[in-house]
């Protein structure tokens, strides 16, 4: 304690060490993450593309419970546990989606791809935080939502084609 009572607050930098392992944790679990999702969505085109109440997978015919366990299973790598059906509270597979969950990883790249447009600013020493860059992103983007056609828009901010490169560069650790 200091003369006057109070606590004196001592100011100490992490180390180096611990910012490292901090930055790369949140590359933990993003493969089984976006594995599973990507198996969610397949379940979600395979059931809502057939008749039911079986589906054929891999050459064997499953009721909608053992598709959804097997096809985790077969994309994560992890067998969902026994006697469950995850599936029965996620809400959007019955919300009217109609195989439509895969659009949420689709939006990721876009979004990835329009923002290494900022990060090309951060890697020549500028702000990403640029007045102009922004103000095109406002005018290209955001202005005319959705009374254009989304692809013209990337390839107007973008100046390109889409591409899935810094999606996929934003998912694998270094």
């Amino acid at each position: 304690e200091d003369d006057d009572g109070s606590q004196q607050q001592q100011q100490q930098q992490l180390p180096e060490s611990i910012i490292g392992a901090l930055s790369e944790s949140r590359f933990r679990m993003t493969g089984y993450a976006k594995c599973k999702y990507l198996a969610m969505s397949l379940y979600d085109l395979k059931v809502h593309g057939g008749s039911g109440p079986y589906y054929e997978f891999e050459g064997k015919e499953y009721d909608a419970v053992s598709l959804y366990n097997v096809m985790i299973e077969k994309y994560t790598g992890i067998a969902p546990m026994p006697d469950s059906f995850s599936a029965a509270s996620w809400f959007h597979l019955m919300m009217g989606y109609d195989a439509g969950y895969y659009g949420y990883i689709y939006s990721e790249t876009f979004a990835a791809d329009l923002f290494s447009k900022f990060g090309e600013l951060s890697r020549e020493n500028k702000s990403v935080l640029d007045v102009g860059l922004g103000k095109r992103y406002r005018d290209k983007i955001l202005s005319p939502c959705a009374t254009r056609d989304g692809e013209a828009m990337l390839l107007d901010f973008l100046g390109r084609e889409p591409s899935k490169d810094a999606f996929l560069a934003s998912r694998i650790q270094k």
